[in-house]
């Protein structure tokens, strides 16, 4: 989810990885903790990984990184997608959350949506990365996010997008205004039609100009009381380019088709001003330690047999398929520090 077609728009730095092979190759922004373990950071948006948790959190917790979960909260959006958002936790919370302590994850909630927490503490340097599967995560702020493209061997294979990389790209700029022009043409979580009739060939061409700046100017730095004066003449900006020819063609049905009220200020608030855990001024310094723990396999078995149904033989068949490794690799990474 997230922006509509935003993961086809932007390049990722690097494609096709293991989470292990990007967790080896980029200990630049690794941590070393008071037991001399060094890995790097990952935050992860908790709510892709409610189904098949055990293999999951097994191929997660193989990597040489230490993770960070954060679940939606409260404050986060009632309607996403047309659909109004049950405040209450999703059924398996409690479950994956049981399973974190056991892996000796460390979690969080989140005040409103987890990938707004998780691109904060990208920006504030208390993460490496934010694993998601939601690109807003992206125009929110985060400096790096892993897209997760496959799991069916468990082995989290992922494309990594860098934000420098993308607002640096020669050919065309994705700049945090682009993104949020983009989303505001094309879509996403807040509006999931977008701009009606403007299809992402024509949001391509639009990005090219100066569209995109000029609409985060004003989002940023006009008065509250010029604010809507000043969209007026963005939106008749936009009508024009779009009847001028400037696009290499001409648009003149999408440009008197398009709503008063577009850009909505209220969408592009959400974007630009999302509710995090810091937005009622909370220090900074208040940010996640990371002190992981190994597995705790007893409770791990008891988890497996009264949650999954699973009976002896196959919790053994398991541990031994796919825990020891992962207790392998976590003693490997605690020798080498």
């Amino acid at each position: 989810m997230g922006i509509n077609e935003l993961w086809k728009l932007v390049s990722p730095s690097t494609e096709g990885q293991t989470l292990m092979a990007f967790a080896l190759e980029g200990l630049k922004g690794h941590v070393q903790d008071e037991s001399g373990l060094s890995m790097m950071t990952v935050g992860v948006d908790a709510r892709p990984f409610d189904s098949d948790m055990p293999s999951q959190l097994v191929a997660i917790a193989s990597a040489p990184v230490h993770t960070h979960f954060v679940f939606d909260g409260e404050d986060r959006p009632p309607i996403k997608r047309g659909k109004h958002m049950w405040s209450a936790p999703h059924w398996l919370t409690q479950s994956l959350q049981d399973l974190l302590h056991i892996f000796g994850f460390m979690w969080a909630t989140a005040r409103g949506e987890a990938e707004a927490d998780l691109a904060f503490l990208s920006k504030a340097g208390g993460i490496s990365a934010v694993l998601t599967e939601d690109s807003d995560a992206l125009l929110f702020g985060a400096e790096k996010v892993l897209h997760l493209t496959d799991n069916e061997d468990g082995t989290f294979v992922v494309d990594a997008y860098c934000t420098q990389a993308l607002s640096n790209d020669p050919e065309m700029p994705l700049t945090t205004a682009c993104l949020l022009l983009w989303a505001m043409l094309c879509g996403g979580d807040y509006d999931p039609g977008g701009l009606v009739g403007c299809g992402s060939q024509v949001s391509h061409a639009l990005l090219a100009g100066d569209l995109s700046n000029s609409l985060m100017q004003v989002m940023t730095s006009a008065a509250y009381t010029q604010l809507l004066g000043m969209l007026d003449t963005w939106h008749y900006h936009l009508c024009t380019v779009l009847i001028d020819g400037t696009l290499g063609r001409k648009y003149p049905k999408l440009a008197v088709s398009i709503p008063a009220d577009f850009p909505s200020v209220e969408i592009m608030h959400l974007y630009l001003n999302p509710v995090t855990t810091w937005s009622n001024g909370t220090s900074l310094s208040v940010l996640p330690q990371f002190n992981p723990t190994q597995p705790d396999l007893a409770c791990l078995a008891a988890f497996c047999k009264a949650h999954l149904g699973w009976m002896p033989p196959k919790i053994h068949k398991y541990f031994w398929k796919k825990i020891c490794g992962l207790l392998y690799a976590f003693v490997h990474c605690a020798s080498s520090g």
